[in-house]
């Protein structure tokens, strides 16, 4: 019997180095077999092995785009599947993004000539697009366009008992954003600005609740806090905004995928 799928918060933080708040990745262990990363921010490899996942249990990685806080663990990979002791024990990985991140992966095996691993030795590059479509045992992974950089990619997962799970990375209002979280029944959305004070192309928690609201996400899972964000009254805004059930993001937060979420739905769970 497969058991219940889970997300798991490896880092709800941004780019600003956080005791609290690791940069952003996010695990989904589906309960068939397939476990996937859904971004490598700085440390990232680390934090889903303290959770219980070594590397030889990764079967993907999905990347939202190539700012650093979502994808420079991909240094760690690439080195880590080139040690003698791994790549024996490793399933053959497939990393998937925008096409800049194959070419930032060969810039890197270039600044490291011979340290890090090509692809065949423990892993596969697969370039995405929006519309763009993967298998993952019974997960299925569908690539969508937002705006934010030039190689971002919003991913929706369905998983083998038809949850819909969507993961924004960073990004801006938008049709194709709201598509992606239309009717998901949780929509892992970044609230990373502050009211009183946005910047760069992020949304603030406001702004991501009434997304969300008007797209019919079932449920609401704000993360990609800055500091300054987290000082501000987050959940009031939220609450004002988003009548359904939602969480705000913290490192090491563990979630039972079933649907409908119940309102306690990030209530902390015991480990495996």
């Amino acid at each position: 019997m497969a058991s219940p799928a889970r997300l798991i918060v490896l880092g709800s933080g941004s780019a600003v180095p956080r005791a609290e708040r690791g940069t952003s990745c996010y695990l989904v262990d589906d309960g068939a077999g397939d476990v996937l990363l859904v971004d490598l921010g700085p440390g990232a490899l680390q934090r889903a092995a303290s959770a219980g996942y070594p590397l030889e249990r990764i079967s993907g990685v999905l990347l939202t785009h190539v700012h650093p806080d979502h994808c420079a663990d991909l240094v760690h990979l690439l080195f880590a599947l080139r040690s003698p002791s791994v790549p024996q024990r490793v399933p053959s990985l497939r990393v998937v993004g925008h096409p800049e991140v194959a070419l930032l992966m060969s810039r890197l095996r270039n600044a490291w000539r011979g340290w890090l691993a090509s692809p065949g030795e423990g892993h596969r590059v697969h370039v995405a697009g929006p519309g763009a479509s993967f298998e993952f045992g019974s997960t299925r992974a569908r690539a969508f366009d937002v705006e934010h950089h030039s190689s971002s990619l919003g991913w929706r997962l369905t998983l083998p008992d038809g949850f819909e799970l969507a993961f924004s990375g960073d990004a801006i209002e938008g049709a194709q954003l709201a598509d992606l979280g239309a009717h998901a029944d949780l929509f892992v959305l970044e609230g990373a600005v502050p009211e009183a004070r946005p910047f760069g192309r992020h949304l603030t928690p406001r702004r991501a609740a009434r997304l969300a609201r008007d797209c019919a996400a079932r449920a609401l899972l704000l993360t990609h806090f800055y500091p300054e964000t987290d000082r501000e009254d987050v959940a009031a805004a939220v609450s004002d905004t988003f009548s359904a059930a939602w969480a705000l993001a913290a490192d090491g937060q563990q979630i039972s995928l079933r649907a409908p979420l119940p309102r306690d739905f990030a209530a902390p769970l015991s480990p495996r």
